[in-house]
């Protein structure tokens, strides 16, 4: 290896690790704060780290920088349709569940352990709680439980772009969509034909500043704040 490649990835080292002690940090008080010391009900019956549920800085997926938990082997899941939607016409025509969002339901949909992580440790035992955890997975019902079914959210993976703002734009009775999208909390991930909604465009995984009344994880302090970064409000206001 050259010695300008040494020094970038010893600097790209140095950024990744800073970034995720800072986010550690955030994650503490928050659900996803799987550890022993965590404050929500799903937690460790003995470990003691609390980035190794998601994160290894060796030999991790390609998926995602440092990804160290399995991901669903489940490559199906039943999509939001609506009459009023613009990205997709149908349930065959929906895109895959991909990027951020499968690593998210990794956990989320119940199909993998929520400490099903791939570094030497091996597994990582959960406390088993009824009607919360079930082999080690959330067992529907349960609190962050979102099964296979996403028909009853928001649609994600989907393309977001200039094209799909023009379409929906076109029609006056429909709530509008803005165009850039340039926020610094709210995120459009990059995919190989472009911008694309996933999960963590409105749920920041590392703590968010969602209030009493918002989802968890929230990217804004109120629920209409993420919504409006998107959806234009004098729309609705209008119609």
């Amino acid at each position: 290896m050259k010695v300008k490649q040494l020094i970038y990835l010893f600097i790209l080292c140095l950024f990744l690790l800073f970034s995720f002690s800072k986010e550690s940090t955030a994650i503490i008080n928050t659900k996803h704060n799987l550890s022993i010391s965590g404050l929500g009900n799903i937690k460790s019956t003995k470990e003691t780290e609390i980035c190794i549920f998601c994160h290894t800085p060796h030999n991790a997926y390609p998926d995602y920088p440092l990804w160290g938990h399995e991901i669903t082997p489940v490559n199906y899941y039943t999509h939001y349709t609506s009459d009023t939607l613009k990205s997709y016409s149908s349930e065959a025509d929906a895109p895959p569940i991909d990027g951020v969002s499968r690593l998210c339901l990794s956990c989320h949909d119940g199909t993998v352990a929520i400490g099903a992580i791939i570094t030497k440790k091996g597994k990582i035992e959960m406390v088993n709680i009824e009607d919360i955890i079930e082999l080690g997975r959330l067992r529907p019902g349960a609190s962050g439980y979102l099964g296979t079914d996403l028909s009853g959210g928001h649609p994600i993976s989907i393309k977001f772009d200039a094209i799909l703002a023009n379409i929906r734009n076109a029609d006056p009775y429909l709530i509008h969509l803005n165009w850039p999208i340039i926020d610094q909390d709210v995120k459009l991930y990059q995919t190989q034909d472009g911008y694309g909604v996933q999960c963590s465009s409105c749920h920041d995984p590392h703590g968010g500043k969602g209030g009493i009344d918002a989802p968890p994880l929230w990217r804004k302090t109120t629920y209409d704040e993420v919504c409006l970064v998107c959806h234009t409000l004098s729309t609705i206001i209008g119609h």
